[in-house]
């Protein structure tokens, strides 16, 4: 659908857009918390058991899921990271055997080992542990949100876009939609930030139908498919080009966004059940 030869027009910079939005981040969190190895599960019981919200009070959340948005909180103090919450992979030329788009490890897929390393390090303070388990629930999430490992348009940040069918018709940008709208309906949540019964059943037989190799395989992989699904999915509106962005609001029909929930129901079961494997590998030991 891309041409991978033609230059890319989107700017470099960072992007203030938080991957999913609660309700996807949510999401991926409740499936981990509910595929957790009871060794697991202990530890990571133990590591929020005095959990600090941004300002450092305790926040009385206990499992993943309440946990997953910290790092969204945190934006604009001293704790925020920005440049960790995507890979700025190019989507309309070749990607580079050299991570060119991550200077200084400062990307998501980067972040991912280092904060694991402090994760499973027992030697380390709880609350030095704590903060890297809440990092590592959100970056997981923000990594299998396509347009997280796509530099095109920043992000789809600067694509103005209109969801055919709704009744609001109200212009969000491309990355907005895929964040918020088209995830709450893709898990039947209305304005709820909680998946319906159904749809987070769905997603945990998902999940639990993920091979060992798809469940294990390394940061650096998840960016990749997501890269890819954002060339082939996300960004297969009409009048894509890589030589310019739209002035004005594209259209998605109502095809483009049934592939958008499809793909958003994958991506979020596939974090959850690689998030869990993640928790189970590095906090199941004594």
């Amino acid at each position: 659908m891309i041409g991978v030869t033609l230059a890319v027009t989107a700017a470099l910079l960072g992007r203030p857009s938080a991957a999913w939005g609660p309700l996807g981040h949510h999401a991926v969190g409740a499936v981990a918390d509910t595929l957790l190895s009871p060794g697991a599960r202990v530890e990571v019981a133990r590591l929020l058991l005095d959990d600090r919200d941004r300002n450092g009070a305790p926040s009385g959340r206990t499992t993943l899921a309440d946990v997953s948005l910290w790092a969204d909180e945190i934006r604009g103090s001293e704790a925020d990271r920005p440049r960790w919450h995507y890979d700025n992979m190019p989507t309309c030329r070749a990607i580079p055997p050299r991570p060119d788009w991550c200077p200084r490890q400062q990307c998501a897929s980067a972040r991912i080992e280092p904060l694991l390393a402090v994760l499973g390090d027992r030697t380390r303070a709880v609350r030095e542990r704590n903060e890297a388990l809440k990092w590592i629930v959100h970056l997981v999430g923000d990594l299998h949100q396509p347009l997280h490992a796509a530099d095109y348009a920043q992000g789809a940040t600067l694509v103005p876009v209109q969801l055919a069918g709704r009744p609001d018709r109200t212009s969000v940008t491309l990355h907005g939609a895929r964040d918020v709208r088209l995830v709450a309906a893709s898990l039947h949540a209305g304005r709820s930030l909680q998946p319906s019964d159904g749809a987070l059943r769905g997603l945990l037989k998902g999940a639990r139908a993920a091979t060992a190799a798809m469940r294990e395989a390394r940061a650096a992989q998840w960016a990749l498919e997501s890269n890819r699904l954002a060339r082939q999915v996300a960004l297969d509106y009409p009048g894509f080009r890589c030589d310019g962005v739209p002035t004005q609001p594209v259209v998605l029909s109502a095809g483009y966004q049934q592939r958008a929930q499809r793909v958003i129901r994958s991506q979020l079961a596939l974090a959850g059940a690689r998030l869990a494997a993640m928790l189970n590998r590095v906090l199941a030991g004594p």
